[in-house]
Protein backbone atom coordinates (compact mmCIF):
# COMPACT_ATOMS: atom_id res chain seq x y z
CA UNK A 1 0.00 0.00 0.00
CA UNK A 2 2.96 2.73 0.62
CA UNK A 3 4.73 1.48 -2.47
CA UNK A 4 1.18 1.93 -4.37
CA UNK A 5 1.05 5.72 -2.51
CA UNK A 6 4.57 6.65 -3.23
CA UNK A 7 4.06 5.90 -7.00
CA UNK A 8 0.68 7.91 -6.95
CA UNK A 9 2.04 10.77 -5.76
CA UNK A 10 4.99 11.30 -7.63
CA UNK A 11 2.78 10.67 -10.64
CA UNK A 12 1.00 13.85 -9.21
CA UNK A 13 3.82 15.25 -8.50
CA UNK A 14 4.92 15.30 -11.96
CA UNK A 15 1.94 17.02 -13.23
CA UNK A 16 -0.42 13.86 -13.87
CA UNK A 17 -2.00 13.46 -10.81
CA UNK A 18 -4.55 10.64 -11.34
CA UNK A 19 -6.79 11.92 -13.73
CA UNK A 20 -10.04 13.00 -11.88
CA UNK A 21 -9.22 13.51 -8.64
CA UNK A 22 -12.06 13.07 -6.14
CA UNK A 23 -13.37 15.97 -4.61
CA UNK A 24 -11.96 17.47 -1.71
CA UNK A 25 -14.30 17.28 1.24
CA UNK A 26 -13.54 18.92 4.31
CA UNK A 27 -12.36 16.54 6.80
CA UNK A 28 -14.31 15.98 9.89
CA UNK A 29 -10.94 15.25 11.50
CA UNK A 30 -11.94 18.72 13.92
CA UNK A 31 -7.69 18.94 14.97
CA UNK A 32 -6.47 20.04 11.84
CA UNK A 33 -4.96 16.74 10.75
CA UNK A 34 -6.50 16.49 7.83
CA UNK A 35 -7.67 13.35 6.65
CA UNK A 36 -5.88 10.81 7.96
CA UNK A 37 -7.99 7.87 6.52
CA UNK A 38 -6.70 9.19 2.92
CA UNK A 39 -2.81 7.03 2.31
CA UNK A 40 -2.75 8.69 -0.96
CA UNK A 41 -2.71 12.50 -0.07
CA UNK A 42 -6.11 12.50 -1.44
CA UNK A 43 -5.13 12.09 -5.13
CA UNK A 44 -7.92 9.69 -5.75
CA UNK A 45 -6.22 6.24 -5.93
CA UNK A 46 -9.52 5.00 -6.69
CA UNK A 47 -10.23 6.64 -10.14
CA UNK A 48 -7.18 7.32 -11.88
CA UNK A 49 -9.21 8.32 -15.23
CA UNK A 50 -9.01 7.32 -19.03
CA UNK A 51 -6.58 10.10 -19.69
CA UNK A 52 -4.07 8.96 -17.02
CA UNK A 53 -4.39 5.42 -18.01
CA UNK A 54 -3.55 6.29 -21.99
CA UNK A 55 -0.62 8.43 -20.18
CA UNK A 56 -1.77 11.89 -21.60
CA UNK A 57 -2.87 13.89 -18.66
CA UNK A 58 -4.62 17.36 -20.40
CA UNK A 59 -2.93 20.44 -18.94
CA UNK A 60 -4.46 22.74 -16.61
CA UNK A 61 -7.16 25.43 -18.39
CA UNK A 62 -7.48 28.50 -16.04
CA UNK A 63 -10.67 30.36 -16.93
CA UNK A 64 -9.70 33.53 -19.13
CA UNK A 65 -9.45 36.44 -16.78
CA UNK A 66 -6.42 34.61 -14.96
CA UNK A 67 -4.60 35.62 -17.86
CA UNK A 68 -3.17 38.42 -17.06
CA UNK A 69 -3.71 37.78 -12.75
CA UNK A 70 -1.64 39.74 -10.70
CA UNK A 71 0.51 37.42 -8.09
CA UNK A 72 -0.56 36.50 -5.83
CA UNK A 73 -3.95 36.38 -7.93
CA UNK A 74 -7.25 37.89 -6.51
CA UNK A 75 -9.31 35.27 -7.06
CA UNK A 76 -8.60 31.62 -5.59
CA UNK A 77 -9.23 29.60 -8.76
CA UNK A 78 -6.85 31.93 -10.79
CA UNK A 79 -3.85 30.51 -8.30
CA UNK A 80 -4.11 26.86 -9.44
CA UNK A 81 -5.56 24.66 -6.74
CA UNK A 82 -8.65 23.17 -8.71
CA UNK A 83 -8.99 22.04 -12.14
CA UNK A 84 -13.18 22.87 -11.00
CA UNK A 85 -13.65 25.22 -8.19
CA UNK A 86 -17.37 24.37 -7.84
CA UNK A 87 -16.93 20.81 -8.01
CA UNK A 88 -13.39 20.97 -5.60
CA UNK A 89 -11.91 18.83 -8.41
CA UNK A 90 -7.65 19.50 -7.69
CA UNK A 91 -5.52 20.02 -10.40
CA UNK A 92 -2.96 18.16 -11.54
CA UNK A 93 0.23 18.06 -9.75
CA UNK A 94 -1.48 19.33 -6.88
CA UNK A 95 -0.84 16.70 -3.47
CA UNK A 96 -2.59 16.69 -0.27
CA UNK A 97 -0.27 16.73 2.77
CA UNK A 98 -0.62 16.50 6.35
CA UNK A 99 1.95 16.30 9.32
CA UNK A 100 2.13 14.44 12.02
CA UNK A 101 1.30 16.87 14.55
CA UNK A 102 -0.39 19.91 13.25
CA UNK A 103 -1.15 23.54 14.14
CA UNK A 104 -3.64 24.18 16.62
CA UNK A 105 -6.19 26.40 15.20
CA UNK A 106 -8.96 26.23 17.31
CA UNK A 107 -10.37 23.45 16.44
CA UNK A 108 -10.60 24.36 12.84
CA UNK A 109 -10.68 21.17 9.62
CA UNK A 110 -7.84 22.01 7.51
CA UNK A 111 -6.70 20.55 4.50
CA UNK A 112 -3.10 21.29 3.08
CA UNK A 113 -1.77 20.81 -0.45
CA UNK A 114 1.55 21.84 -2.20
CA UNK A 115 2.26 22.16 -5.85
CA UNK A 116 6.07 21.70 -6.88
CA UNK A 117 7.06 22.49 -10.82
CA UNK A 118 8.13 19.41 -12.85
CA UNK A 119 11.32 17.81 -12.70
CA UNK A 120 12.41 19.74 -9.63
CA UNK A 121 13.50 18.99 -6.35
CA UNK A 122 13.76 20.01 -2.44
CA UNK A 123 17.38 21.22 -1.49
CA UNK A 124 17.16 19.53 2.06
CA UNK A 125 20.75 19.64 2.22
CA UNK A 126 19.63 21.39 5.64
CA UNK A 127 17.58 19.44 6.98
CA UNK A 128 16.07 22.22 9.35
CA UNK A 129 15.53 24.68 6.69
CA UNK A 130 14.40 23.17 3.27
CA UNK A 131 14.69 25.33 0.23
CA UNK A 132 12.16 25.23 -1.97
CA UNK A 133 12.00 25.61 -6.01
CA UNK A 134 11.12 28.69 -7.89
CA UNK A 135 7.37 27.86 -8.61
CA UNK A 136 6.40 25.95 -5.32
CA UNK A 137 2.81 26.82 -3.82
CA UNK A 138 1.11 25.66 -0.67
CA UNK A 139 -2.63 26.12 0.34
CA UNK A 140 -4.13 25.06 3.35
CA UNK A 141 -7.49 25.55 3.63
CA UNK A 142 -9.97 26.09 6.91
CA UNK A 143 -13.22 24.98 7.70
CA UNK A 144 -15.43 25.38 10.07
CA UNK A 145 -18.41 23.46 11.03
CA UNK A 146 -18.58 21.48 7.96
CA UNK A 147 -18.20 24.73 6.17
CA UNK A 148 -15.15 26.14 3.75
CA UNK A 149 -13.92 29.71 5.41
CA UNK A 150 -10.30 30.51 3.95
CA UNK A 151 -7.98 29.07 1.75
CA UNK A 152 -3.87 30.28 2.15
CA UNK A 153 -1.41 30.50 -0.27
CA UNK A 154 2.32 30.78 0.01
CA UNK A 155 3.89 30.75 -3.43
CA UNK A 156 7.55 31.06 -4.03
CA UNK A 157 7.95 33.61 -7.29
CA UNK A 158 11.82 33.59 -7.33
CA UNK A 159 14.65 32.91 -5.30
CA UNK A 160 14.30 34.33 -1.97
CA UNK A 161 10.91 35.74 -2.88
CA UNK A 162 7.58 34.70 -1.88
CA UNK A 163 4.21 36.27 -2.11
CA UNK A 164 1.60 35.31 -0.02
CA UNK A 165 -2.78 35.69 0.02
CA UNK A 166 -5.95 34.78 2.12
CA UNK A 167 -9.08 33.68 -0.03
CA UNK A 168 -12.14 34.44 2.04
CA UNK A 169 -14.92 31.93 0.58
CA UNK A 170 -18.47 32.73 -0.36
CA UNK A 171 -21.38 31.42 1.23
CA UNK A 172 -22.10 28.30 -1.01
CA UNK A 173 -18.45 27.98 -0.95
CA UNK A 174 -18.10 28.15 -5.04
CA UNK A 175 -15.32 30.81 -5.24
CA UNK A 176 -12.97 32.53 -2.88
CA UNK A 177 -11.82 36.09 -3.26
CA UNK A 178 -8.85 37.72 -1.44
CA UNK A 179 -9.11 39.34 1.75
CA UNK A 180 -6.86 42.03 3.61
CA UNK A 181 -7.59 40.21 6.78
CA UNK A 182 -9.97 40.85 10.01
CA UNK A 183 -12.89 39.91 11.61
CA UNK A 184 -15.64 38.76 8.96
CA UNK A 185 -19.62 37.44 9.99
CA UNK A 186 -19.62 33.72 10.93
CA UNK A 187 -23.02 31.93 11.56
CA UNK A 188 -26.33 33.32 12.29
CA UNK A 189 -25.72 33.58 15.97
CA UNK A 190 -23.74 37.32 15.74
CA UNK A 191 -20.18 35.11 16.06
CA UNK A 192 -17.12 35.73 14.37
CA UNK A 193 -14.36 34.40 12.32
CA UNK A 194 -10.54 36.03 12.52
CA UNK A 195 -8.68 35.76 8.95
CA UNK A 196 -5.36 37.03 9.54
CA UNK A 197 -3.63 39.75 7.99
CA UNK A 198 -0.43 39.91 5.81
CA UNK A 199 1.38 41.13 8.93
CA UNK A 200 -0.38 38.41 10.96
CA UNK A 201 1.21 35.86 8.80
CA UNK A 202 4.70 37.21 8.45
CA UNK A 203 5.23 37.42 12.36
CA UNK A 204 5.09 33.42 12.23
CA UNK A 205 6.40 32.65 8.61
CA UNK A 206 9.11 34.52 9.05
CA UNK A 207 10.82 31.85 11.22
CA UNK A 208 11.67 30.01 8.80
CA UNK A 209 13.79 31.28 5.71
CA UNK A 210 12.10 29.71 3.01
CA UNK A 211 8.65 30.46 5.01
CA UNK A 212 7.29 27.31 4.87
CA UNK A 213 6.15 26.04 8.28
CA UNK A 214 4.32 22.50 8.08
CA UNK A 215 6.12 20.84 5.40
CA UNK A 216 9.35 20.01 6.47
CA UNK A 217 11.32 16.85 7.86
CA UNK A 218 10.00 16.24 11.15
CA UNK A 219 6.25 17.23 10.40
CA UNK A 220 6.68 14.63 7.20
CA UNK A 221 8.62 11.76 9.46
CA UNK A 222 6.96 11.72 12.52
CA UNK A 223 4.34 9.00 12.65
CA UNK A 224 0.73 9.67 11.84
CA UNK A 225 2.30 11.91 8.85
CA UNK A 226 -0.69 11.38 5.81
CA UNK A 227 -0.34 12.18 1.69
CA UNK A 228 2.95 13.20 0.51
CA UNK A 229 5.01 12.25 3.39
CA UNK A 230 8.89 12.27 4.23
CA UNK A 231 8.99 8.72 3.13
CA UNK A 232 6.80 9.61 -0.27
CA UNK A 233 8.99 12.60 -1.10
CA UNK A 234 12.52 10.08 -1.20
CA UNK A 235 10.66 7.89 -2.92
CA UNK A 236 9.21 10.06 -5.79
CA UNK A 237 13.00 11.31 -5.78
CA UNK A 238 12.13 15.22 -4.29
CA UNK A 239 14.39 15.58 -2.15
CA UNK A 240 18.17 16.64 -3.03
CA UNK A 241 20.04 14.84 -0.38
CA UNK A 242 17.64 11.81 1.02
CA UNK A 243 17.38 11.50 5.09
CA UNK A 244 19.34 7.57 6.03
CA UNK A 245 15.78 7.46 7.58
CA UNK A 246 12.37 8.58 6.88
CA UNK A 247 10.91 7.63 10.20
CA UNK A 248 11.56 10.61 12.84
CA UNK A 249 11.66 9.46 16.42
CA UNK A 250 11.32 11.40 19.40
CA UNK A 251 13.68 9.64 22.22
CA UNK A 252 12.62 10.25 26.21
CA UNK A 253 14.31 12.36 28.23
CA UNK A 254 13.83 9.93 31.66
CA UNK A 255 9.61 10.93 31.87
CA UNK A 256 8.10 8.48 29.90
CA UNK A 257 5.76 11.16 28.12
CA UNK A 258 8.51 13.64 26.32
CA UNK A 259 8.17 12.49 22.93
CA UNK A 260 4.49 13.61 22.57
CA UNK A 261 4.97 17.31 24.34
CA UNK A 262 8.03 17.84 22.73
CA UNK A 263 6.26 17.32 18.95
CA UNK A 264 3.60 19.40 20.28
CA UNK A 265 5.63 22.28 21.33
CA UNK A 266 7.42 21.87 18.26
CA UNK A 267 4.65 22.61 15.82
CA UNK A 268 2.68 25.38 17.95
CA UNK A 269 6.32 27.18 19.24
CA UNK A 270 9.03 26.18 17.66
CA UNK A 271 8.82 25.98 13.88
CA UNK A 272 7.21 29.57 14.51
CA UNK A 273 9.06 31.75 16.58
CA UNK A 274 10.96 30.07 19.39
CA UNK A 275 13.88 28.71 17.21
CA UNK A 276 17.66 30.09 16.26
CA UNK A 277 16.45 31.71 13.30
CA UNK A 278 17.55 34.98 13.55
CA UNK A 279 14.36 36.36 11.60
CA UNK A 280 11.94 34.70 13.89
CA UNK A 281 9.90 36.85 16.09
CA UNK A 282 11.03 35.30 19.64
CA UNK A 283 14.35 34.61 18.71
CA UNK A 284 15.45 37.59 21.07
CA UNK A 285 14.25 35.79 23.98
CA UNK A 286 16.48 32.57 23.88
CA UNK A 287 13.78 30.09 24.18
CA UNK A 288 14.04 27.00 21.34
CA UNK A 289 11.43 24.75 20.87
CA UNK A 290 11.92 23.75 17.54
CA UNK A 291 13.75 20.33 17.08
CA UNK A 292 16.49 19.46 15.69
CA UNK A 293 15.85 17.00 12.69
CA UNK A 294 19.45 15.32 12.83
CA UNK A 295 18.69 14.60 16.34
CA UNK A 296 15.36 12.55 15.81
CA UNK A 297 16.70 8.95 15.87
CA UNK A 298 15.69 7.74 19.02
CA UNK A 299 18.68 9.00 21.62
CA UNK A 300 18.15 10.62 24.10
CA UNK A 301 15.72 14.12 24.29
CA UNK A 302 17.71 14.94 27.84
CA UNK A 303 19.75 17.53 26.17
CA UNK A 304 17.51 18.75 23.78
CA UNK A 305 17.05 22.32 23.30
CA UNK A 306 13.26 22.41 24.56
CA UNK A 307 14.27 21.40 27.85
CA UNK A 308 18.02 22.90 27.92
CA UNK A 309 16.40 26.56 27.34
CA UNK A 310 13.07 26.17 29.19
CA UNK A 311 14.20 23.90 32.64
CA UNK A 312 14.15 25.74 35.27
CA UNK A 313 14.86 28.67 33.13
CA UNK A 314 13.59 32.55 34.92
CA UNK A 315 11.68 34.74 32.49
CA UNK A 316 13.27 38.65 31.97
CA UNK A 317 10.67 40.50 30.62
CA UNK A 318 8.89 42.66 32.94
CA UNK A 319 5.32 41.49 32.65
CA UNK A 320 6.10 38.22 33.62
CA UNK A 321 9.87 39.28 35.28
CA UNK A 322 10.93 36.10 38.15
CA UNK A 323 8.43 33.44 36.51
CA UNK A 324 10.14 30.12 35.28
CA UNK A 325 9.03 28.73 32.16
CA UNK A 326 9.45 25.48 33.35
CA UNK A 327 9.11 24.16 37.27
CA UNK A 328 10.06 20.73 37.43
CA UNK A 329 7.37 18.75 38.15
CA UNK A 330 5.05 21.50 39.20
CA UNK A 331 3.29 22.74 35.77
CA UNK A 332 0.73 24.91 37.63
CA UNK A 333 3.99 27.05 38.70
CA UNK A 334 5.67 26.82 35.14
CA UNK A 335 5.08 30.09 33.08
CA UNK A 336 5.00 27.74 29.63
CA UNK A 337 2.11 25.62 30.82
CA UNK A 338 0.02 28.83 32.09
CA UNK A 339 0.33 30.59 28.59
CA UNK A 340 -0.46 27.44 26.80
CA UNK A 341 -3.84 26.86 28.73
CA UNK A 342 -4.62 30.67 29.09
CA UNK A 343 -6.61 33.07 26.36
CA UNK A 344 -6.46 37.39 27.07
CA UNK A 345 -4.15 40.06 25.70
CA UNK A 346 -0.95 39.70 26.78
CA UNK A 347 -1.07 36.84 29.01
CA UNK A 348 -0.99 33.75 26.14
CA UNK A 349 0.66 31.61 23.65
CA UNK A 350 0.61 31.79 20.72
CA UNK A 351 -0.17 35.42 21.00
CA UNK A 352 -1.97 35.70 17.78
CA UNK A 353 -4.16 33.57 15.91
CA UNK A 354 -6.00 31.62 18.94
CA UNK A 355 -8.76 32.43 21.02
CA UNK A 356 -9.20 29.01 22.68
CA UNK A 357 -6.92 27.14 24.37
CA UNK A 358 -6.46 23.35 22.50
CA UNK A 359 -7.82 21.19 25.39
CA UNK A 360 -7.00 17.90 23.85
CA UNK A 361 -2.83 18.18 23.40
CA UNK A 362 -2.13 20.59 26.41
CA UNK A 363 -2.30 18.15 29.31
CA UNK A 364 0.25 16.65 27.27
CA UNK A 365 2.52 19.17 28.23
CA UNK A 366 0.97 19.38 32.04
CA UNK A 367 1.70 15.26 31.80
CA UNK A 368 5.35 16.36 31.16
CA UNK A 369 6.31 18.87 33.30
CA UNK A 370 4.22 16.62 36.37
CA UNK A 371 7.08 13.81 35.34
CA UNK A 372 10.12 15.82 36.21
CA UNK A 373 12.16 15.34 39.01
CA UNK A 374 11.69 18.44 41.08
CA UNK A 375 14.31 20.80 41.41
CA UNK A 376 16.87 20.32 44.03
CA UNK A 377 16.26 22.20 47.46
CA UNK A 378 17.92 24.85 48.45
CA UNK A 379 21.29 24.27 50.29
CA UNK A 380 22.16 25.25 53.83
CA UNK A 381 23.62 28.02 52.43
CA UNK A 382 20.95 29.57 50.70
CA UNK A 383 22.07 28.71 47.09
CA UNK A 384 20.68 25.71 44.95
CA UNK A 385 22.34 23.33 42.59
CA UNK A 386 20.80 25.45 39.63
CA UNK A 387 21.75 24.29 36.05
CA UNK A 388 24.59 26.77 34.33
CA UNK A 389 23.93 29.66 32.57
CA UNK A 390 21.80 29.12 29.61
CA UNK A 391 22.79 30.74 26.12
CA UNK A 392 21.05 33.23 24.11
CA UNK A 393 21.31 35.60 27.52
CA UNK A 394 18.43 33.56 29.33
CA UNK A 395 19.85 32.82 32.60
CA UNK A 396 19.09 29.65 34.90
CA UNK A 397 16.45 30.10 37.93
CA UNK A 398 18.77 31.66 40.63
CA UNK A 399 18.33 32.18 44.32
CA UNK A 400 14.55 33.07 44.86
CA UNK A 401 16.34 35.78 47.17
CA UNK A 402 19.06 36.73 44.40
CA UNK A 403 18.56 40.33 43.53
CA UNK A 404 17.54 41.47 39.99
CA UNK A 405 20.99 42.17 39.04
CA UNK A 406 21.55 38.52 38.54
CA UNK A 407 19.35 38.52 35.22
CA UNK A 408 21.08 38.77 32.01
CA UNK A 409 19.41 40.56 29.05
CA UNK A 410 17.49 38.72 26.35
CA UNK A 411 19.84 38.35 23.47
CA UNK A 412 20.71 41.80 23.39
CA UNK A 413 16.79 42.44 22.61
CA UNK A 414 14.52 45.12 24.51
CA UNK A 415 12.41 42.86 26.75
CA UNK A 416 9.37 45.27 26.32
CA UNK A 417 9.83 44.57 22.92
CA UNK A 418 10.25 40.60 22.48
CA UNK A 419 7.43 39.73 25.45
CA UNK A 420 3.86 40.20 23.08
CA UNK A 421 6.08 38.13 20.00
CA UNK A 422 6.76 34.66 21.87
CA UNK A 423 7.08 33.45 25.09
CA UNK A 424 9.53 35.00 27.48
Amino acid sequence: MKCCAAAIIALALAGGGCGRSKPAAAPADGDGVGNPGDPDGGLGAGDTGDDTASGEVPPLVLPPECADAAQPPTTLVCTGLYADIVGKQLAPGVAAYAPAVPLWSDGAEKQRWISLPAGSTIDNADPNEWKFPVGTKVWKEFSRDGRRVETRLWQKLRDNYWVNATYAWNDDESAAMKSAGGDIPFGSDGDTYHIPTNDECEKCHRGRTDRLLGFEQIGLGLPGATGLTLGALVAAGRLTTPPATTEMVIGDDGTGVAAPALAWLHSNCGTTCHNGNSNASAYGSGLRMRLDATMLDGRSSAGFDTLRTAVGVMVNAPNWKGQTRIVPGDPDKSLLYHLITHRGTGDQMPPIASRLVDQDHTPLVQAWISQMPPAPAPSPDGGVDAPDEVSDGATAAPDPDASDEALGPLDGADAADEAPSGLP
